[in-house]
């Protein structure tokens, strides 16, 4: 059972991850040039290849994304400090919300920048363009209105673009495939520390308390049984601070790992 000093220990744990990934809402400021690419690094070969759908323009723009509900679940959790006290707000679903947008967002840079064949990291990124188009068409579709480029248009350049960078033709639809998040996670989570399935958990979890499903509700927040009424409990449900600990750590390592890439990748090293 959590005693009182332990969820003090986890507490204090999540705020000095989140004091230290202050770092990263700096770094993403436009004064920081955090974004800048230099000239005979990778990813100003990958950009010249997915002009104008730049590889580095789309990982950067997703890990800022990404800082963003970092930023907002810290601000859900932390308080104005009064005198010597910081009052805390501990969230049962919400904050699970804000830290999988955190997760999903630094993993698919992860993804897309991992891998050490230019190809590769290109079909990735225009393979995530492709499943933009797919979702603006229904979206302009339910609003009644046309996209202003034909649709077939669109397609066919990025068929094109992922051609011209070494892809056989006969295999470019199925490389423009919109990528499905619980691959992207997985790969992603086997490049870190973490491992494939540690990932998938975290996202899965986050997801399921984002979707109030009540599975993730049973299995990852704290449950008191107040009384039965013969097959069904009245159960007072608590967010459990073990296991949002575990859930930020992993978080911010997945955003560590996607900013060094970013850095790695964006630097030229002859």
């Amino acid at each position: 059972m959590t005693t009182a000093s332990d969820e003090d220990q986890y507490l204090r744990r999540i705020l000095a991850l989140l004091e230290n990934a202050k770092s990263y809402e700096v770094l993403t400021q436009s004064h920081s040039k955090g974004w800048e690419v230099q000239p005979g690094s990778a990813l100003a070969g990958d950009d010249s290849k997915t002009d104008p759908y730049h590889v580095s323009h789309n990982g950067w723009s997703t890990l800022s994304v990404a800082v963003d509900h970092l930023h907002c679940y810290r601000s859900s959790l932390v308080g104005e400090q009064q005198g010597t006290e910081l009052p805390l707000t501990l969230h049962t679903h919400a904050q699970y919300s804000l830290l999988r947008g955190a997760f999903e967002n630094s993993a698919r840079v992860v993804w897309m920048l991992a891998p050490a064949n230019r190809l590769a990291r290109v079909q990735r990124r225009l393979s995530l363009q492709a499943g933009e188009y797919r979702h603006s068409d229904r979206m302009l579709e339910l609003l009644k209105q046309q996209p202003q480029r034909p649709s077939q248009a669109r397609m066919q350049q990025l068929t094109d673009m992922v051609v011209a960078a070494g892809t056989a033709r006969d295999d470019a639809k199925k490389i423009l495939r919109s990528p499905d998040y619980k691959d992207i996670v997985r790969e992603a989570g086997a490049l870190t520390s973490m491992g494939a399935d540690q990932a998938e958990i975290v996202w899965s979890g986050c997801s399921s308390l984002a979707h109030g499903d009540v599975y993730g509700t049973l299995s990852i927040l704290e449950l008191n049984v107040l009384s039965t009424q013969g097959r069904v409990n009245l159960t007072q449900v608590t967010s459990s601070p073990k296991v949002l600990l575990w859930a930020t750590e992993l978080t911010v390592a997945m955003m560590q790992r996607g900013f060094d890439l970013f850095k790695e990748r964006a630097t030229c090293h002859r």
